[in-house]
Formats: C-alpha cells, structure tokens, sequence
C-alpha cells in the first residue's frame, strides 16, 4: 500500500483518500506478489540492493519540518547564550566606573554595569535567562518527537483500519452478490418445479431448490464469520486511532506552549541585550568624543605604519593631526575652535613644502605660522615625525629670493654671490630680464618675419610689416633661452570662407547666370576674393484634377392663401379635411405634383429625381359665415431642381470613329433602335451626360434627333497632391457652375489627374569674405642666445630644522601616552560594544528561529488533517458494508422462505399430474375392513370409493382411513394412496384405519375425497403424524423447523380446499 510521501499533510482530504485507497491496495497485495524495493532497516544502506546506485530514503514525517526548525531553534538559543554569557563575563572583568562621562559627567560606565547585571541572572528584577528559553525549546523539540510518533502510529492503525473497513465491505459486498445469486437461482428453480412434466422431475427441482437454500445458508454463515471479524478489527483499530489522535494533539499542543516560553523568555532576554548593547554604545561614544583626537592621531599612525614604504600623503595626515589634536592644543596651551592646518606644496613638494596653521587667539586677532616636518634618520623612518618651524621667507621665497636672497645658483649648481652678479650687470655681460639675471654668453641664431600670406581652418591671413618702428627687448622663453626680440606695427587683413544662396527661382538658365554674374561682381566690390559661382536647379510638381458634371437650375413656386376646405363635422355634406397637417399634405401634393408635371412637360428641361421639396404650413384661416365655415389657408415655396435638355441632330461626324461602331450594331442592314440608342447613350455618359431618348431620322445610317442632359468638363487649380487634386472636383464643379449662372450641380464624376512639371534655377556664390584688418606693433625679427644661463636667487630651506630647532617627535613620552591611552580605551569598549551587538543579534537570530518554530507547529494545527475525519469516511463505508450485510441476511430469509413456496408449487404439480379418481377395489383392501358390507343407501356397510393418488418415486404407497367424528355412527372414509406409475404397489396391509371417537359405530355411505381436498368442519383428523405421507416426513427430517413449516401451510391449504368442497361432501 502507498504510504505518505510528505513533509506536511496539506490537504484535508488526504487521508480520506489514502483509507478509500487501503481496499485496492488491498486486493492488490493478495493478488501480487510484493518486491521488496529495500533491505530491512533504516537509512540510505545500500546492502542487499544488486544495484549499489539504489538509495533508500526514511518517509518523511509529519513534524519533521517542525523538528528540524525545534532543532534550529535550540541551536540558536543555544549560541545566543553562550555569547551573552562571554559578554557579561567581559563587561564584569574590564567595565571600571567612572572611566566614561558625557559632557554632562554623568557616568556612563556605571550604567553599563547596571545593565549587565539584568543579562542571564533572573535573580535580578528584570533579569533574564536564555537558559530556560533553551529548556523550553528542548521539551518543544522532545513534544514534538511524541508527536511523531503518534502520528505514524495513527497512520499505522488507520491503515489497518482501512483495510479491515474494506475487508469488512468485500464481504458484505461478495455476501450480498451470493444471496442475491443464490435467490435468483431459487427462483429458477421454482419455475422449474411449475413447469415440470412429472412429479419425478418436480421432485428433482425442489430438491435442487433445497440445495441452494442450504448452501446459501452456509455461505452466508462463512461471510458472516469473516465480516463480524473484520468489524472487530476495524473498531479496535479505530480505537486506537483515536487515541493517538488525542496524544499527538496533546503533544503539538505541549510543543506549541513550550515555543511560547521560549519566546517570551527570548522577548525579555532581547530587552536586556539591547540595554547592554545601548548602554555600551552611550559609554562608547562618551569614549570616543573625548578621546577623538588622540584616536584620529592613533588611526593615521597605524595607516602610515601599514603602507609599503613611505606614503607622504599619509604622513602629512598623521603630522596635521598631530599638530591639530595634540601639539597645539595640549603643548602650544592654543585651545582656539577655529585651528586649521593647511599643506602647502611647494615647487619641489620637497624642502620648499610647508604646513600653514591659523587660529584666533585669545584677544581676537587671526594669527599664523609655519611649521614643517622629516622622517628621522634621514628620511627613512616611519615612525618618528620630526617638527619644526618654517621662516617667513622660506615660505615667501620666490619674493624673498628676488628682492633679498642668501645667495645665487647657476644652471649647473654653482653658487655666485650678490656682489659679482652686480658686477655683471653694469658690463653687460649679465642681462636683467623680467626680473631675473641672465649671463648672456654668444649668441646661436637669428630670425626675420617678412610680410606673407597664410591659409587657416576656415580661410587666411595676409600681413605687412612697417619697417619704420621697429624697436628691440629681451626675454627669455619657455626653453630658457635668452631672446632678443625686434618689434614694428605690422598689419593683419582677415578673410573667412563664406557662401551665399540665391533664394530666389528663376524660370531660365540665362536669367540665372545674368543675377549670378552681377552677384559677384558686388562681392568683389566688397573686398571679397577667390569668388566661385555654382549653378543649381529644382523641379516641383503640382497636379489638377479633371471630371464632368451637369449644371442644375432651381424653380421655386411660391405659394399665397391657398384655401383648402376644412373639415368641421363628421357630416357627410360637410367636405374637407380636419387638421393643419392634412391640409397641408394637400396643397403640398397639389402643387409638387403641378411643379413636376411643369418641368416634365417641357421638352426643354429634365427634373432631377427626389429634388422636389417645400416648406408649407398653414399661414391663415378664412372668414367664418352663416353659408361658409372658415378654410385653411396655406402659404409657403414648392421648390424643384432641374437640368437643361439638350436636342442635337447627329449624324456620322458627329459621333466620329464611333460612328462605326454604331453602324457595326446593324446586322444584313437590319435596323436596332435599342442598339442604337445604348451607342448613343454611351456617348453621352462618356462625357458626363444622360441620355434621355433618340428619334432616328434615317434608318439608313443617316442622321438623328437626341434629347440628352449634357454633362461639362471641369478642371480643378493646382493642387500639391493627386489625392488633395480629385478631392477639389466637386468644389470646382459647383463654383464653375455658380459662374455660368447655375445654382447647383449634379451627377459630379473625377475622371483623372493631370501632372504639371514646375523647373526653376538658381545659384550659390563661394567666396573669402574679408572680416576683419588690424594693425598692430609685433615682433619682425629675433636673436637667440641658447647658451645663456639663468641665475637663480636662493632661500636656504628648513633652516631651523638644520640648526636643530625641534618643536616634536613621535617619541617623545608625554606625547606616547596621550596616543597609547586613549587608544586602549576606545578599543575596549569598541569590542565590548561589538560583542554586545554580536550577542544581541544572536539573540535575535534565535527569536527569528523559534518564531519559525512556531510557524511550523501552527502550520502544524492547521495544515494537518486528523485521521478521526477519515475514520468517519470509514465509517461510512462500514455502514454501507452493514447495509450489504442486512440486505444479504434479508435475501437469506426471502430464499427460505422461497423454499416454502417451493413445496406449495410441488404439492400443485403433484396434484395436477395425479390421475382423477376411478372405481376400484373396495375400501377395506385385503385384510381391511372397511364397513359392514354392501348395504344400501344410508346403511352401516356401504363401501368406500378409493382414490389412487401418483407416489414419490421408488417409496412405498401409504394409505390412511378418515373417520367422521361428529355422528355416533359416523361411516368409515377410506382414502388411498395409490403408487406411482413407476413405483411399486403397496403391500395390501399397510393401510391404517383411524376410529371416531364415539364407541357406537354406525356404517354409512362411504364419500370419496381427492388427495388435496380437505374434510368438512365435521371430519377431523386423528393426528398430524397419523395423516402425514412419507415425502413430508422426509422433508421436515431434511429441513427441520423450515419443513415443519411448510408441512402446516400446506395443510391450511387442504383445509381450505375441504372447505370450499364442503356441499360436495355433504351430498
């Protein structure tokens, strides 16, 4: 059978379906064989498999994802109390009151210590232990374990009991199928009995019918073990179905008030966690604020200490901290808020590098001063900043070394003093040159600027040269070189490139060139040059629209007072209509009716179809009189638009080629006015015209009179577009029409399009357009004196630290333990406060899990289906298997009682196939005696007539003698039983002869019953076993009670019989 394959039963409907699955699983497992798919045991062994690649893997439980999070949970509680407890040993061991206060002084260490003192010690009020939450979620884990295991036990019996239900219901189902089979074949057999052909075979069939009573009897007995058997089982299983429902709920529920603990003890622990953590980070901060400085000095000495060599920008962030946080303010005694301390690099960001310091001191005024720094031994330490102080002129010593400097450098180092420079200067061996002194030595080239022309990006230059001003200076260039420079007023004429575009189209090349022509002239005029003209040309088109239309004319009727007769009484001599609406559909009709007959009766014109319109209403109503009611009186336009007719004699010129094709329609010269006019009414439609109707004049193809509307050929403007071009024909027919004097058009048709070429010429004009012309005094000639060396003025740099002026090295003690101090501090409480953070997150870490705990256990309440709903399901199914079952037990019993109507239908069969009646041998047989002897009617001795009824086959006749019981002298009724045709006879002294009551006898007449008849009221029998044949006795014998009882209806039977005959008897 399919076990669960689940981690979480999700559906409600599973296990219903998995018990209703139990009974084919069940079959299934009789009639196949199992494989065994694993070797016994647990786990992923692969021992036993052929196929080593063949895992196992354990089913899934329904808690197992509630365990795993139990044991995800205790892992975290677990780890948040170690850390919270390394954290309270550590804040214990190293927190000393007092060693942080805030700006206020308020001890921030202290209140570290209280807030430790809350972490995992719930002696303390407030205080907390994660090791009762770890407790808590153990019992959930163990809870949940319980639940497991009770829940797989469930599954186990409801299984069993799944399978017993379907056990139970096959039986009941296979008994009611026997039952059913076995009534069925019952009543077979019952009809075998009515149609059987002798007794012999009435005798089989109801013996047949016995044998499926008495197997019925017992299959249904066997079933019956089998059902009450597996009922049994079934409810011991559901019971303990139930029993381990309530234990596996009980142990979730457990699990579920475990978790909370655990949460509610992990709320309280996170309370004081983030005390601790908050506590430490207020005391942190107060650390850090006052020991900020020392700590930015700290900071910057590890950052220098770890670079690959030596990083000079780092070093200078450690110097301006220095310098910011300690020297100044704890040495120089300069406590000023607005310190800075600036770099300045100088031109060799070496000796000439300086460090600017600026402050406002105590009396208000701005001050500053210079300081710099080396590594100690030679540069090449890393951690022993030298600090020293800076001149004003080492700082100013581009200034200082021109006006006032310590000495001059050559180009090649060498040193000249003040005084031989001054010496050079008057016999000009020395040239003074912007500010510096240059020894000029030989000079190495010369150059003369003449006057050119130069092309540029977007045009060219042209210069001149006035030689009359020149005059001569010396400088010296980028390169050093000494230049002396000889300058004159030189002019500069501009020219840029230029274009300029006609915008205007002429209609020819020669008008084109004649503008171009003049154009350039006038740029020229302009001090413009290099002109060159280009000639262009465009082509645009434009597009008219061509169609036909007929002009139409509008005649108008007006309409004053028309009287109509108005209708005042239903009288019959009173004539007219009754509404305005009447009367004017009355003169409407009248007049449009009259309009149409007018045009249509001049030859001249032809009416436009459905434009005739009006706008009657009654306008007035006449004078009432004694010999005339009053009238309507309408007024208003009847309007009608027509065409005028055209009426032309035509012949072969006029239709042209197609005239050709009008004489082709005759055929052996046989005239066709239809043909004819079609041709006709073709030529008029092709341009726009309608035909009206043809008078052949001369059959012989000569000439005829048409009446047609001519259509006219319109032409729209130019157009930009085809499409715009066709749109236009309908406007330019209508105001082509309106010209001519018509009102409107009709029958407008676009017939084509029209497309106009439209060429234009124009030109554009290259050209260098003169923009601007200077004069200026510039250089014309030059000599250069590349061996000229440059003299420097020098300013000894970092004189101080020459001379051994230090302000502060990194080794100096009281400076040591500034740094060293404050750094341990900071960095205890910066891992005390992370350890507290860390723990506070583990903390929170384990809450997170034992919220997923408890996510899983309600999953596990509300996701989980109970076993009890699908025992309810089996319960059901066991009630239709008790249904089956009553209803076979209620076959059972319709079949034995078939079994009685079996015998009636026997007895039936019996009696039809007896023969009737005949004469025979006296009553009294031999050795019998039956009465006193032949006597007459009334007399003591009259024989008795004997009946001779069909025995059972191969059993002996009996006979039995009925005496009447209510006469003192009743006669002797002899019945006997005569064998069966194939039976033996009777012994002659078998018969029994049974004696009335009374002790006087009296010999009557002797009455002849049938075998099936049934005494009078008065003839009684003498005992059921002294009447009863053989074959009931051998019924009762096989049947028991079931026979007995069909032996007493069958006697009722008689009786009634008996009694229907009883006239009969009496006679």
């Amino acid at each position: 059978m399919e076990r669960k394959n689940h981690m979480r039963k999700n559906s409600k409907n599973e296990k219903v379906i998995r018990a209703m699955a139990i009974g084919i699983s069940a079959m299934l497992m009789a009639s196949s064989p199992l494989t065994a798919l694993a070797a016994e045991g647990e786990g992923n062994s692969s021992e036993g498999n052929e196929d080593k690649n063949i895992t196992v893997t354990p089913e899934a439980g329904v808690c197992d994802q509630a365990e795993a999070a139990a044991k995800d949970a205790d892992k975290a509680v677990e780890g948040a109390e170690k850390s919270a407890a390394d954290v309270k040993s550590e804040v214990a061991d190293q927190v000393v009151a007092g060693e942080a206060k805030d700006t206020q002084g308020k001890d921030l260490s202290q209140a570290v210590l209280d807030a430790n003192a809350k972490v995992e010690d719930k002696t303390v009020e407030g205080g907390s232990s994660l090791k009762d939450a770890e407790s808590a979620v153990e019992n959930a884990d163990t809870a949940l374990g319980v639940a497991e295991a009770k829940d797989k036990l469930s599954d186990a019996e409801l299984d069993k009991a799944a399978e017993e239900a379907d056990k139970a219901g096959q039986t009941a189902e296979e008994a009611k199928d026997a039952m059913q089979a076995a009534q069925d074949k019952v009543n077979g057999q019952i009809e075998n009995i009515k149609d059987a052909a002798s007794i012999t075979d009435a005798n089989a069939a109801y013996e047949e019918a016995k044998k499926t009573a008495d197997q019925a009897q017992a299959d249904f007995d066997a079933k019956l073990g089998e059902y009450n058997t597996a009922k049994t089982a079934y409810e011991e299983a559901a019971q303990k179905v139930a029993a381990y429902e309530k234990a596996y709920e009980e142990a979730v529920n457990s699990a579920d008030a475990n978790a909370e603990a655990a949460a509610a003890e992990l709320e309280a622990a996170k309370t004081n966690a983030e005390a601790l953590a908050k506590a430490l980070e207020a005391a942190k901060d107060a650390v850090d604020t006052s020991a900020a400085g020392a700590m930015d000095i700290a900071d910057k000495e590890a950052l220098t200490q770890g670079d690959q060599g030596l990083n000079w920008k780092n070093e200078d962030q450690l110097f301006i901290s220095i310098m910011q946080n300690y020297y100044l303010p704890e040495v120089q005694k300069i406590t000023a808020d607005d310190i800075k301390v600036v770099r300045r690099q100088g031109e060799d960001n070496n000796t000439k590098n300086y460090f600017e310091v600026t402050y406002t001191d105590e009396n208000g005024n701005k001050q500053t001063k210079f300081y710099n720094y080396v590594m100690d031994d030679k540069q090449t330490s890393k951690d022993n900043i030298v600090i020293f102080e800076k001149r004003i002129e080492e700082v100013n010593w581009k200034t200082a070394q021109e006006t006032n400097p310590d000495q001059y450098v050559k180009e090649n180092g060498d040193t000249i003093t003040v005084s031989e420079v001054e010496k050079g200067l008057k016999d000009g061996t020395i040239i003074a040159v912007d500010g510096k002194k240059v020894i000029k030595n030989d000079g190495t080239e010369s150059i003369i600027i003449s006057d050119n022309n130069q092309k540029t990006e977007n045009g060219e230059v042209d210069t001149d040269v006035n030689e009359a001003t020149e005059k001569e200076s010396w400088k010296l260039d980028e390169n050093g070189n000494l230049i002396k420079t000889v300058t004159a007023d030189v002019t500069t004429i501009t020219y840029t490139d230029a274009k300029f575009t006609s915008t205007e189209q002429y209609q020819t090349e020669a008008e084109r060139d004649a503008a171009a022509a003049a154009k350039e002239k006038d740029l020229k005029d302009a001090a413009g040059k290099d002109v060159t003209v280009t000639g262009t040309e465009k082509t645009d088109y434009t597009y008219t629209g061509n169609g036909t239309y007929i002009p139409t004319f509008t005649k108008t009727v007006n309409v004053k007072d028309e009287e109509v007769e108005w209708k005042h009484t239903d009288k019959k001599t009173d004539y007219g209509v009754k509404t305005e609406a009447e009367a004017v559909a009355s003169v409407k009709k009248e007049q449009e009716k009259a309009l149409e007959n007018e045009i249509k009766e001049d030859d001249d014109l032809y009416l436009i179809p459905g434009s005739i319109s009006s706008d009657l209403k009654v306008t007035g109503y006449t004078e009432d009189h004694w010999y005339d009611d009053s009238d309507f009186l309408v007024s208003g336009t009847v309007s009608a638009t027509y065409a005028k007719v055209t009426k032309k004699t035509v012949d072969q010129s006029t239709f042209g080629s197609l005239w050709n094709d009008i004489k082709a329609l005759f055929g052996n010269g046989e005239a066709t006015n239809k043909k004819l006019e079609d041709a006709a009414r073709k030529a008029v439609e092709a341009e726009g015209g309608i035909f009206l109707s043809a008078h052949w004049d001369d059959w012989k193809f000569g000439k005829a009179t048409i009446r047609y509307v001519a259509g006219v050929s319109v032409k729209t403007d130019e157009k930009t577009t085809a499409a715009e071009a066709q749109n236009a024909v309908q406007d330019a027919a209508l105001a082509q029409a309106k010209a001519n004097g018509a009102t409107g058009v009709y029958n407008v048709k676009t017939t084509d399009t029209d497309t106009i070429a439209h060429t234009s010429y124009s030109y554009e004009i290259d050209y260098l357009e003169k923009t601007g012309e200077t004069t200026t005094n510039t250089a014309v000639r030059t000599e250069t004196y590349a061996n000229a060396e440059v003299l420097t003025g020098q300013i000894i740099q970092n004189l101080n630290y020459i001379q051994g002026n230090i302000k502060l090295t990194q080794k100096d003690t009281e400076y040591r333990k500034f740094v060293d101090d404050a750094k341990a501090l900071t960095q205890k409480y910066q891992k005390l406060l992370q350890d507290a953070q860390d723990a506070q997150k583990d903390v929170e870490t384990a809450q997170a899990k034992v919220n997923e705990l408890k996510a899983e256990i309600e999953a596990l309440k509300s996701n989980r289906t109970s076993n009890l709903g699908a025992l309810k399901e089996l319960e059901g199914k066991l009630a239709v298997a008790e249904q089956n079952k009553k209803d076979a037990e209620d076959t059972l019993k319709e079949i034995l009682g078939s079994l009685d109507e079996a015998g009636g239908e026997l007895d039936k069969v019996i009696e039809r196939l007896t023969p009737a009646p005949t004469p025979g041998t006296p009553a009294g047989g031999e050795g019998e005696t039956g009465g006193a002897g032949d006597t007459e009617e009334g007399g003591a001795g009259e024989a008795a007539t004997v009946v001779t009824p069909v025995a059972l086959a191969a059993a002996p006749a009996a006979q039995a003698t009925v005496v009447a019981q209510n006469q003192a002298a009743a006669p002797v009724v002899q019945i006997a039983d005569e064998a069966a045709p194939l039976a033996e006879a009777a012994p002659a002294n078998t018969q029994e002869t049974v004696q009335a009551g009374s002790d006087k006898e009296e010999t009557k007449e002797a009455v002849n019953i049938e075998e099936e008849a049934v005494p009078l009221a008065d003839v009684a029998v003498e005992s059921e076993h002294a009447k009863m044949s053989w074959w009931w006795w051998l019924i009762i014998l096989i049947l028991g009670a079931t026979g007995y009882e069909m032996y007493k209806k069958h006697n009722e039977k008689k009786l009634k019989a008996q009694a229907e005959n009883a006239g009969d008897i009496e006679e």
